[in-house]
């Protein structure tokens, strides 16, 4: 009989250890997770270290006069991640109606097939003009122009790779 109260005794001091065990992570399970104290901030992508040039400056369009959808050339940047992006746009208005026109860059990897990205000018109308940071994806990047009519209006859009 006393065999069996001890046998009892160590089983139920097994289980006793077991279930504190378990109990004690569930109820420290916040403390020891560490939270930030506020929103990460996003980090831009970093300029391609191990580039064996000093940064390019692509030319896409060059004061180009654009009366059509137009795609600038595209230049070759597999070995750069960033492109700092300034663009101007002159609109010559004919009976005070602009030429509407959306800049937005393009990837491709064959010079065939072409992907949209970001589009960093969308539906302007009068003279503008502003420089931005985008990431760099594929083998080659340019420019789409897309208009809304024929009347004339001058583009430059200029990129520094990095």
């Amino acid at each position: 009989m006393k065999l069996a109260h001890k046998s009892f005794a160590g089983v139920l001091v097994v289980c006793v250890v077991l279930l504190a065990l378990m109990l004690v992570p569930l109820g420290t399970a916040n403390a020891t997770i560490p939270q930030p104290l506020a929103i990460p901030t996003p980090v831009s992508a970093p300029a391609h270290s191990t580039a064996p040039n000093a940064p390019e400056f692509p030319l896409f369009f060059n004061a180009a006069p654009l009366t059509a959808d137009t795609r600038s050339s595209c230049f070759e940047v597999p070995e750069y991640s960033i492109i700092d992006l300034q663009w101007l746009i002159d609109q010559t208005l004919v009976n005070s109606t602009a030429n509407t026109t959306t800049l937005k860059l393009q990837y491709t990897n064959d010079g065939v097939n072409f992907v949209d990205g970001a589009s960093f000018v969308s539906s302007n109308a009068a003279d503008a003009g502003d420089m931005q940071q985008y990431n760099l994806f594929g083998r080659y990047t340019c420019i789409y122009a897309d208009v809304s009519n024929t009347q004339t209006l001058t583009v430059t859009v200029v990129g520094t790779v990095k």
